[in-house]
């Protein structure tokens, strides 16, 4: 009886089995594979996890490293100690003095570009040096033998040394020439300045005589539209 059974039993899941079709079969060997790949990863995690359990119990215990004793150190900021010696401030006197020793022969280098100071100064050399002819011809010749070894050694150091009265006298000229060139630019400009703004002075005043005079109009006309009579009008029309 029992056997019957599970024949029958056996056939009716034969034929249910052929009921199913492909694509069910399918979905299932896949759901088959999917469960046992999650069963070898699960596998194969359970083993790493147990390899680095035995590589820990294996390594020795770390001990930390020795650091030296630290100095305490005071918060701020260190810095290296450089000695500065303020030097007194030079008065006058000792300037001017120090001044005078770095004079060569105590001359003072004829130099720069105020033309005119180095022209008087060179006319002031020449006028002693005809003074000292008239008195002693030595001193003169001694006096101008300094003046010209005085210029030979500031010339070495570099000094353009300006001591031609000729050559003088033409910077000079050519000086005052562009002075005055640039004074008679100075005033065209000026002159053109208060022109201009002249000019535009006169432009605004007869626009706002014009805007004057165009509201007037507007008034008149608006006076004429409601119909009164107007003494311009009785002016032009000769009835004044």
């Amino acid at each position: 009886m029992e056997a019957s059974i599970l024949q029958s039993l056996e056939r009716a899941d034969r034929g249910h089995t052929t009921e199913l079709s492909p694509a069910v079969l399918e979905k299932r060997r896949r759901r088959k594979q999917e469960r046992d790949r999650k069963k070898r990863k699960r596998k194969e995690l359970r083993a790493k996890e147990k390899a680095a359990k035995a590589a820990e119990a294996a390594e020795p215990p770390h001990e930390p490293p020795h650091e030296p004793p630290h100095e305490e150190v005071q918060p701020g900021l260190l810095f290296n100690k450089v000695e500065v010696t303020e030097e007194p401030a030079a008065s006058k006197a000792q300037r001017r003095k120090e001044k005078r020793q770095k004079l060569k022969g105590n001359l003072a280098p004829l130099t720069g570009r105020n033309y005119r100071q180095l022209l008087e100064r060179v006319q002031a050399r020449q006028a002693r040096l005809e003074e000292l002819r008239d008195q002693d011809e030595g001193k003169a010749r001694e006096l101008e033998s300094k003046i010209q070894w005085t210029n030979l050694l500031y010339k070495a150091e570099g000094v353009r040394i300006r001591d031609s009265e000729h050559l003088l006298q033409e910077a000079l000229k050519r000086k005052e020439k562009r002075r005055a060139q640039r004074q008679r630019r100075w005033e065209k400009r000026t002159a053109h300045v208060v022109e201009k703004m002249q000019r535009r002075q006169d432009k605004r005043r007869q626009n706002l005589r014009k805007k004057k005079a165009a509201r007037a109009e507007r008034r008149l006309d608006k006076a004429r539209k409601k119909g009164r009579i107007l003494p311009q009008d009785l002016e032009r029309a000769g009835l004044a």
